[in-house]
């Protein structure tokens, strides 16, 4: 016995140890040695979890200012100390429920679900005074940041987060270098390149994906903007061997070119140059790039340059053809460039409403034509105190951050007068219906992304409004354009204009909890092949007049998806789902009295503020083909995995118990990790019953 205890004791002992030694090695990867804060594992791993929670975040980047000079005239144990000075600092004036990150040498992060933007840079500013007045080194300590704030519940990306907090700390950087001492420092690269770092730095941070470059041709040491650094994955704005460096990152079917016509520089042969190859990028994909140079010939005292730009075509800012108007991407960087400046900004959206009808009739050639004349206008209203972009097809978005409130509302009377005029098209002058949405923000707080979402639903909400066409239309095309819309033999809305139809309601009342409830018939093709294909397309109509009824009722919206899938948004509530049930199986009892085809109904809870999307029919229509084969369960609630449903759904308490369905890997991939707290996840997320 004793030995068996022994035994025993020995291998929990090291069963513990084994897991307490996981734990460790954990912690080592995402730990920085030097300073004891989590590294860029820590920090990406840190920032993953936050966005899988739908949490609220605010985050900081900081830099280490003149950590290089530091370096080259001190010494690395200067530059280290210097490195864990301000780590320290930084721990300092962190909250408790707040994580600091060292993500470079002399870069670091702060993620924080507590604080807003204004608070955490409040902190860092009262930081750095206190840094620069405390330091009794040769050289001034100091640091710049940027913060950034994102919300992921309103589908914001953590990128474009980061991408912010990147920018405005390169700002930051710019404008209070003056505060920094210089005259101890020695300028160690200055005479490589023969210009300014702060000038360089600025004209880096003109274009999102347009990258400045200097290489002194003498010693093969080139500078790169700080641009190139994030999105090239470069190991440091100083790359030395640069043409070496390049071969490592050109297509492999590319790099016979790039070689001819970058030695075709460095001999000398030629002065200018247009080259354009795939590169790749920090994430290790391949991007189109046009690098477009000057060689500049020095002689005995000053070195010879190669200057110019890389422009990265899957980021950089290109122009619509048709309009000469600035694109989707031109724009996105618009909205962020306001919202990291934190100016008054004001977007009007203007639609041109039956475009494809047009391109049916006059060709797409004279619409370009039409197009262009409303843009021609919208830059005349204008006059440069605002900029214009064509978002996409048939819409136009005017960006101000140069007006106030009152001349806002002017420009958008006077963009109205402008766009609800006639216009030309080919040899005929029409007037298309144009629908013209306003807003304005004293501060831009969520991203581009969510702003643009906003700016669509309000267009939609008003072309609820708005006839869906200005021409004519024969009635036989009429009727077409009906039979597009509504489904003939259930007189529900086909999926397209329910989901419109259903965004728009919900547009108009954003009070109460609301659902998507999907209904599926139980084995359709059986019923079919026992009572005919005739019999089997009344019990549908049967079950579409149902469903049509609600809308009636203005209750909600009813639509059909072909076979034996219907849709409706309902309230959410137990006598809703009770009765709509009820009345569907009490249409199908009328064919058929068995349980054999019993109808089976999933519940999708939804924000009221939210988009009804494709994702969510997805989600609710998988569950429902999951619960359909279980007859004693007809109604599914859908609750993630391991969530119960507290307050159910019972339409027959004594016969259908409510089944609280699984959610499946691949059905949601947005919910909650591993380390997140699933339960307090959902209950934000998640509509209760009552």
């Amino acid at each position: 016995m004793d030995t068996a205890s022994n035994y025993t004791e020995t291998l929990e002992k090291t069963v513990r140890d084994l897991l307490e030694r996981q734990d460790d090695l954990i912690r080592t990867a995402f730990t920085d040695q030097l300073t004891g804060l989590g590294n860029r594992g820590g920090f990406a791993h840190s920032l993953e979890e936050i966005w899988e929670q739908e949490l609220p975040v605010t985050m900081a980047f900081i830099d280490i200012d003149n950590l290089k000079h530091c370096n080259d005239v001190f010494g690395h144990d200067e530059g280290n100390r210097y490195i864990l000075q301000v780590s320290l600092y930084l721990k300092l004036y962190m909250k408790v429920d707040e994580a600091a990150f060292r993500i470079g040498g002399d870069e670091f992060a702060i993620l924080s679900t507590i604080a807003t933007e204004d608070d955490l840079a409040e902190r860092l500013e009262h930081c750095r005074t206190v840094l620069l007045k405390n330091n009794d080194s040769e050289m001034p300590h100091s640091f710049s940041y940027g913060v950034s704030h994102a919300d992921p519940a309103l589908g914001e990306a953590s990128n474009r987060m980061t991408l912010d907090a990147d920018h405005r700390m390169y700002d930051y950087k710019l404008r209070h270098a003056m505060h920094l001492d210089r005259r101890n420092i020695a300028q160690v690269h200055t005479d490589d390149f023969e210009i300014s770092d702060r000038v360089f730095d600025a004209f880096s941070m003109l274009n999102e994906g347009r990258y400045c470059f200097i290489e002194n041709l003498d010693k093969h040491r080139t500078l790169w903007s700080q641009g190139a650094l994030r999105d090239l994955g470069l190991p440091s704005e100083h790359v030395d061997n640069c043409h070496d460096y390049w071969k490592t990152r050109v297509h492999p079917d590319d790099l016979e070119a790039y070689i001819n016509d970058i030695d075709q520089i460095y001999n000398g042969s030629k002065h200018r140059r247009v080259m354009q190859y795939r590169m790749r990028n920090a994430a290790g994909d391949y991007v189109l790039c046009r690098a477009r140079g000057f060689r500049i010939d020095g002689d005995g005292n000053t070195p010879s340059l190669y200057v110019g730009e890389l422009v990265n075509h899957s980021l950089a800012e290109t122009v619509d053809a048709a309009t000469g108007l600035g694109t989707q991407r031109m724009l996105i960087n618009a909205i962020d460039a306001c919202r990291r400046d934190r100016c008054e900004t004001g977007l009007i959206a203007v639609r041109v409403c039956g475009t494809a009808k047009f391109n049916e009739l006059y060709g797409a050639e004279a619409v370009d034509n039409m197009l262009a004349e409303y843009a021609g206008r919208m830059l005349s209203i204008t006059r440069g105190r605002s900029r214009v972009f064509r978002s996409r097809n048939a819409q136009f978005v005017v960006l101000s951050n140069d007006l106030d409130h009152e001349a806002f509302e002017q420009l958008t009377h006077h963009l109205k007068e402008a766009v609800f005029a006639p216009v030309r098209i080919a040899n005929d002058t029409i007037t298309p219906v144009c629908l013209v949405v306003p807003a304005f923000y004293e501060r831009l707080i969520n991203q581009a992304t969510a702003v643009l979402g906003e700016l669509d639903r309000r267009l939609r909400a008003a072309g609820g409004l708005a006839p869906n066409d200005s021409l004519p239309i024969p009635e036989i095309e009429r009727k077409s354009a009906v039979a597009e819309r509504i489904d003939t033999l259930t007189g529900l809305y086909r999926p397209s204009e329910f989901m419109r139809r259903a965004n728009a309601f919900l547009e108009a009342r954003r009070d109460g909890a609301w659902c998507i409830a999907t209904v599926d018939m139980d084995h359709m093709r059986l019923f079919n092949e026992w009572y005919g294909q005739a019999e089997g397309d009344r019990l549908l109509a049967d079950v579409g007049t149902v469903l049509k009824d609600i809308e009636n009722a203005d209750m909600g919206v009813a639509g059909y998806w072909g076979q034996d899938d219907f849709c409706v948004l309902i309230p959410f509530k137990h006598i809703t789902v009770h009765q709509i049930y009820n009345r569907v199986r009490e249409a199908v009892a009328r064919y058929d009295g068995g349980v054999g085809f019993w109808p089976s109904m999933v519940v999708y809870p939804i924000d009221s503020n939210e988009e009804i999307t494709i994702d969510a029919q997805a989600k609710a229509m998988f569950t429902n083909r999951r619960a359909k084969n279980d007859f004693k369960e007809r109604i599914a609630i859908f609750l993630p995995r391991g969530v119960q449903a507290r307050n159910r759904v019972q339409p027959h308490a004594d016969r259908i118990p409510v089944r609280a369905v699984k959610w499946s890997h691949h059905v949601l991939s947005s919910a909650p990790g591993r380390y997140g707290n699933r339960r307090d996840y959902w209950r934000r997320s998640t509509h209760p019953l009552d």
